[in-house]
């Protein structure tokens, strides 16, 4: 039985993954969030899928502590390894905020938990993936992380597009040391969803300033990020792929 571990699974993309996952009786899904209580999504599929399945467990990528005890719990559910990590958690307080009106302890916040929360998963969750079957992580991104993409131009996102440049070197070089083990990484930029809080923040700069970009769907953006992680071999690890499977530039 495949087994897959999300982050930031409260709603949103992350809830995406969680509903998508379990639509396959034979997945194991462990669902990750600050509290799992709270959140109405993983609460209602909790009620529908039995405790062999769904499996909800406190995390707080920002606290080292909580990803240390979040690992351990999963040990337990998953004594023989974890196939699928999906590090999914993310925020944009400061969506249309400029570098120059950004508050600096926003700022602060915003690249430690894009930044130094994968870094915790990666450390915690190495020992359970090596022992997996399928030894696969997945990160999603952005498109704003892109230098070539983004460019000399203000706006909209510049600390979020600083934190996911840096999440992406981070992950570039994890990359390299995990596949020593057989671990194969890549970066996903899921595409723009505005259904999501995060993809709302921008809808209206969007609109004026990219009238012509896709807006996904939840489900669509996770049925295609999911294809791009099950197919990624070892010659992808450490690549930025948009939703597509084609690749972006660093």
């Amino acid at each position: 039985m495949p087994s897959y571990l999300i982050t930031g699974s409260s709603r949103g993309l992350g809830l995406g993954f969680v509903t998508e996952l379990l639509k396959d009786p034979g997945n194991i899904v462990i669902a990750t969030a600050r509290d799992p209580a709270r959140s109405a999504g993983l609460q209602e599929l909790k009620s529908k899928h039995g405790d062999g399945q769904l499996h909800l467990v406190s995390l707080d990528v920002t606290k080292g502590g909580s990803v240390h005890e979040a690992a351990v719990a999963t040990q337990k559910v998953l004594p023989n390894g974890l196939d699928y990590l999906i590090s999914n958690a993310g925020i944009n307080p400061g969506a249309l905020k400029s570098l120059n009106e950004m508050d600096m302890d926003e700022f602060k916040a915003e690249i430690e938990f894009n930044v130094t929360g994968p870094m915790h998963l990666f450390r915690e969750f190495a020992p359970l993936i090596r022992k997996g079957g399928a030894k696969k992580v997945m990160v999603l991104t952005s498109a704003l992380g892109s230098l070539e993409f983004s460019g000399p131009v203000e706006g909209p996102c510049d600390s979020y597009s600083v934190g996911k440049a840096a999440l992406n070197m981070l992950t570039r070089k994890w990359s390299a040391a995990l596949k020593k083990d057989g671990i194969t990484t890549v970066l996903v930029h899921p595409g723009y969803i505005g259904s999501t809080e995060m993809g709302a923040g921008i809808q209206a700069w969007v609109e004026e300033n990219m009238p012509d970009l896709p807006n996904l769907t939840v489900q669509t953006s996770v049925q295609c990020c999911l294809k791009v992680m099950h197919g990624a071999t070892g010659d992808d690890n450490g690549l930025f792929f948009n939703e597509d499977g084609t690749t972006r530039p660093w």
